[in-house]
């Protein structure tokens, strides 16, 4: 079976990276910036350098993502500074990481895409540290290492929301990655959801269209009584734009109804061996995929020491 993955993947020369880093490194420079406070500054620092320095191919490709029907995004080389040791407890410093920021804040931007945080997760902070957190082992979270994350999408407990809505409320429609360093040579694994429903027969893909099925809260959240189970709820979907968008998380999903408990096995069986795209980032690169139309899952790893071991900084965007 084949990931069925559409993937547009740049990377920039150094001296393009060069450049880039120093003037973002000079305007943010002046003042402390914090990622959540100044979100919006970060932001406008990133897009102006990157709109200025990136090259023209790679612009419109940030400009037509969200319509053009890729799954993924790659732009490698980016700018680096002088890091701290891996946050593996969870949290840092966030106004002595400020040239990553707004490179991340400026090319969520430039593609159109609103970051936000929510109350239930990251204790309410925009950017997560997907870092090997020794209070997650034995959990399926972001913060593990020692269990595989299984295929999942994120938030599949909460309904899919729509252009001009609050994003805070729906599953977050893009997840963007900026990584700090991945010496592990951990990859993150895609597939798509219509190449996982295509390899199903049509009876259980009708079945994954119905509500017959409930979605409880990841393991990763925090402990908030507002955030429920869905149900009853649908797998699949077709979204307006005709694209299929799924929901799944195989720990905390399960079916209501005795049809659908049985269509739920053979998705679940069906992605033990779905086609996957490999995608290891290494210490500069950003990523991009769509939550509704990608399921992802990283596979259990042996982290290094804890100064240098695997970091990815991750936002929420919709």
């Amino acid at each position: 079976m084949t990931d069925g993955i559409r993937l547009s993947e740049f990377r920039l020369d150094d001296g393009t990276r060069d450049l880039l880093g120093k003037e973002i490194a000079e305007r943010v420079a002046a003042t402390e910036l914090d990622s959540d406070a100044d979100e919006a500054i970060l932001a406008t620092i990133g897009a102006h350098a990157l709109g200025n320095l990136l090259p023209g191919q790679v612009l419109h490709e940030l400009e037509i993502f969200s319509v053009a029907g890729a799954h993924a995004l790659i732009l490698g080389n980016l700018p680096r500074q002088d890091f701290p040791d891996t946050p593996v407890h969870g949290y840092g410093d966030e106004t002595g990481l400020a040239v990553i920021n707004a490179l991340h804040f400026g090319l969520l931007q430039l593609l159109g895409a609103t970051p936000f945080a929510v109350s239930y997760e990251n204790d309410g902070r925009l950017i997560r540290n997907v870092v090997p957190n020794p209070a997650a082992s034995g959990i399926t979270s972001s913060w593990g290492a020692d269990s595989e994350f299984f295929w999942h999408s994120d938030q599949p407990h909460l309904p899919f929301g729509e252009p001009g809505t609050d994003p805070r409320l729906y599953v977050p429609h893009y997840l963007s990655f900026y990584a700090v360093r991945n010496d592990e040579r951990v990859p993150t694994e895609l597939t798509a959801v219509d190449g996982v429903a295509e390899a199903l027969d049509e009876h259980t893909r009708t079945l994954l269209q119905r509500p017959e099925f409930a979605v409880g809260v990841p393991a990763s959240n925090d402990m908030d009584g507002s955030v429920r189970e869905l149900a009853p709820a649908r797998l699949l979907e077709t979204a307006p734009d005709g694209r299929l968008r799924a929901r799944y998380d195989r720990g905390t999903t399960r079916g209501v109804t005795e049809e659908g408990a049985t269509a739920l096995a053979a998705f679940s069986e069906s992605l033990t061996g779905a086609g996957s795209r490999e995608l290891v980032l290494n210490a500069g690169d950003f990523m991009i995929f769509d939550n509704t139309r990608v399921l992802h899952r990283r596979k259990a790893f042996s982290p290094l020491p804890d100064a240098g071991a695997r970091w990815l900084r991750r936002i929420y965007a919709s």
